[in-house]
């Protein structure tokens, strides 16, 4: 039985130092991320974590203020690393406050999220 997943060889150095300007809903439960350069549409199961452990995710509690909980920690912190794995697409975007941002494929018919550098499409999880 092979269950590996590895690290890809995608190179998102573009992305580091791009700033988080904006979070916005998308419906109830998913959200996109602005950079000050491009931008993140994640339609996929997401949570914030930090060393301290997870902050919120995408099946909180209905009265939970999702957004305002995930722009207080991201708005106006830059990217540090991004990393992405093949072959399930999940993703993780690490920013300078030592906040992650994971995201879960969890459809094997939809598109996870969709990564932009600018206003082109640069990744399709």
């Amino acid at each position: 039985m092979n269950i590996k997943i590895s690290q890809s060889n995608i190179d998102f150095s573009n992305f580091i130092g791009r700033k988080v300007i904006e979070i916005l809903p998308i419906g109830k439960d998913l959200i996109n991320v602005i950079f000050d350069k491009g931008s993140l549409n994640v339609e996929c199961s997401w949570r914030l974590r930090d060393k301290q452990g997870l902050i919120i995710g995408t099946t909180e509690r209905k009265e939970t203020d999702r957004l305002s909980i995930i722009k207080q920690h991201l708005v106006d912190t830059s990217i540090t690393e991004i990393y992405h794995f093949e072959p399930t697409d999940d993703m993780i975007i690490a920013f300078k406050n030592d906040t992650y941002l994971d995201l879960f494929s969890d459809s094997s018919i939809f598109e996870q999220y969709q990564l932009y550098n600018g206003e082109d499409i640069f990744l399709i999880g």
